[in-house]
């Protein structure tokens, strides 16, 4: 296992190589159909005929304009002077990770396809390789990604490698150790690195119901259930978050009520823990 970080991809993108995929890619998407509009609403979009009778639609032409004046008007302001953004992926604007994202799928589809043509077992080899946005994973590609990279993306960006050998790395919020040929995996939260005390909950004396923090602690407790592959990797991140909660205001026996109703609704998530409510209350509570 490797975790990879894109780290210059928000930073060096030229804007006329990102303006130039972008485009290409709404092509793509236009190929093929019988259908050259697209009608939005606040309730999604979908590709029509006629576009008179509606009152937001767009060809390729004006998505394409649009795009092109996303990426050339990106200002911000420090202190009195304000400066136009002139390179890299504008990060803070709702497009910004759809940029990044379809920017990287790109260079992937049409190396990959390339690559199938010509040698079909390296390409094999990519499929366990994983990306979500700029966090790259990748499963018994025996180095391939690694050697490959610099083929796969243009020269400005940067890959790092970040964790160390290949047994164990965290990706996204799951920590992943290879023990005795499988997979093991809790829950990844870098805060727990930090030299300094995360307000992660809320406090039941905010300004929130009181129903709201207990619910908040029962959705975490099944979110570390579903990551967790061991009761000893469930019982670690779970004892803490009881620990948090019960030093923020949690009472023992609300919390226990909800535990009761979350493994009632969600048993199926716990059955790899435990087997039974109980043995939850106990090592927990």
């Amino acid at each position: 296992m490797e975790t990879i970080d894109y780290s210059t991809l928000y930073t060096k993108i030229p804007h006329d190589k990102l303006t130039d995929v972008l485009c290409k890619l709404v092509d793509f998407c236009f190929e093929g159909g019988s259908h050259d509009w697209i009608f939005t609403n606040d309730w999604g979009a979908r590709w029509v005929l006629d576009p008179s009778t509606y009152d937001f639609v767009y060809d390729k032409a004006k998505i394409k304009l649009a795009v092109r004046y996303l990426m050339s008007n990106c200002y911000f302001s420090f202190g009195n002077r304000v400066f136009r953004q002139i390179i890299g992926i504008p990060m803070g604007s709702d497009p910004a990770p759809f940029f990044a994202n379809l920017f990287l799928y790109y260079y992937e589809s049409k190396w990959v396809k390339e690559v199938q043509r010509q040698d079909i077992a390296r390409a094999r080899k990519f499929s366990l390789v994983f990306r979500f946005i700029d966090d790259l994973l990748t499963l018994n590609d025996d180095g391939e990604f690694a050697r490959s990279f610099q083929e796969i993306y243009p020269p400005e960006l940067e890959l790092n490698k970040e964790n160390e050998g290949t047994a164990k790395t965290s990706f996204l919020d799951l920590d992943n150790e290879i023990v005795n040929r499988k997979i093991s995996t809790s829950l990844f939260d870098k805060r727990d690195s930090f030299p300094i005390s995360i307000v992660r909950m809320p406090f039941l004396c905010s300004n929130i119901p009181s129903n709201m923090f207990y619910f908040s602690f029962g959705a975490e407790i099944l979110r570390i259930a579903r990551v967790s592959s061991s009761t000893e990797n469930f019982v670690t991140a779970a004892r803490a978050l009881v620990n948090r909660i019960t030093r923020q205001g949690g009472v023992i026996n609300r919390m226990k009520r909800v535990l009761g109703k979350i493994y009632a609704s969600h048993t199926e998530s716990f059955d790899h823990i435990f087997n039974e409510v109980t043995a939850l209350f106990d090592i927990l509570i």
